[in-house]
């Protein structure tokens, strides 16, 4: 597939939906919203005094639950009340699914528990780095169980699981798409911001770890980092778009690019401001193709790149 032609396809199934999903209302109000989050978090410290302060004295399991759900609601009810969708705000089902999911996601960030875990006989490095891999691997072990029953009882109309269904359609354009925005990653590797978040893992902190050499337990950690992106795309083009299409219908995409957006305020401005268009696009693409595996092979390949990056920055041009 060429490049044009693999752009061109994505490009035709984000208008299509933004087409029939357009409402100037809602989209007015949405973009206001997200406006005024991302001034209150990067001028006021919003997810700093929230989120962040509630790991500090032990209240994340809950605070960050409910700190996403007043986003998330914020978001859907004007919407929803902008388009006349009153139907969707009688619906038992919107609330209580939506909030299924939204909770769950937010416990398995908040929860923190394992931080109190003692392991007699390891270095210090290596507890960090077990506490670390932890933090990696939990979303997907609180979430195992709940998302398989939720999809096996409620569900079970739905194709695959939340997305992850057979036969994906425009894999190749995908995978375009990544090689287009390569260069953009590289150069924004370059600034101030980047440089103080990435890499994520900073092998030059666990040297001699297990016995085993750095690119072991480098890979080791980079595959629990990748699987915690496959954990995101579920939540949220999965369970969010794909899981709520009954309920909503294309009116679940704007909510949820507003809450994805959130989730982002401790990186970057850039980053936060740049996981608007691509949650967008990427929710858009998971509602009219009804699947999220391009979604996550683009997140991972990004995700991989930028750590990449930091490694080259760190190791061959020791910045």
């Amino acid at each position: 597939m060429t490049l044009k032609r693999a752009l061109k396809s994505l490009a035709g199934e984000v208008i299509e939906f933004a087409k029939k999903d357009f409402n100037k209302k809602a989209y007015f109000f949405a973009a206001l919203l997200v406006i005024i989050l991302l001034i209150a978090n990067y001028e006021f410290g919003l997810e700093e005094h929230i989120v962040r302060e509630s790991f500090s004295v032990g209240k994340s399991w809950w605070v960050v639950p409910i700190f996403y759900l007043v986003i998330y609601f914020a978001a859907a009810i004007p919407t929803l009340i902008f388009r006349k969708e009153f139907g969707t705000l009688r619906s038992p089902a919107f609330y209580l699914k939506s909030s299924f999911f939204i909770v769950l996601y937010g416990f398995s960030l908040g929860f923190y528990k394992y931080s109190d875990l003692t392991f007699v006989g390891l270095l210090d490095t290596e507890v960090v780095y077990v506490t670390m891999l932890i933090s990696q691997l939990k979303g997907a072990v609180i979430f195992f169980l709940p998302v398989l029953l939720m999809k096996l009882t409620i569900d079970k109309q739905i194709n695959g699981i939340y997305g992850i269904a057979r036969h994906p359609k425009h894999l190749n354009a995908y995978l375009m798409l990544f090689v287009v925005m390569v260069p953009f990653l590289i150069l924004t590797s370059f600034t101030g911001d980047f440089l103080k978040a990435y890499p994520q893992f900073c092998p030059w902190h666990f040297e001699d770890i297990f016995g085993m050499s750095t690119w072991e337990y480098t890979v080791l950690y980079e595959l629990a980092y990748a699987l915690d992106f496959v954990m995101t795309e579920l939540v949220f083009r999965g369970m969010l778009v794909i899981g709520l299409m009954a309920v909503m219908g294309r009116s679940a995409v704007l909510p949820m690019v507003a809450l994805y957006c959130t989730i982002h305020f401790a990186k970057p401005v850039v980053e936060a401001i740049s996981s608007i268009f691509g949650g967008y696009i990427l929710g858009a693409l998971a509602y009219q193709t009804r699947h999220i595996w391009g979604g996550i092979m683009v997140h991972i390949c990004i995700a991989i790149t930028m750590e990449i990056m930091g490694f080259v920055h760190y190791y061959l041009l020791k910045n």
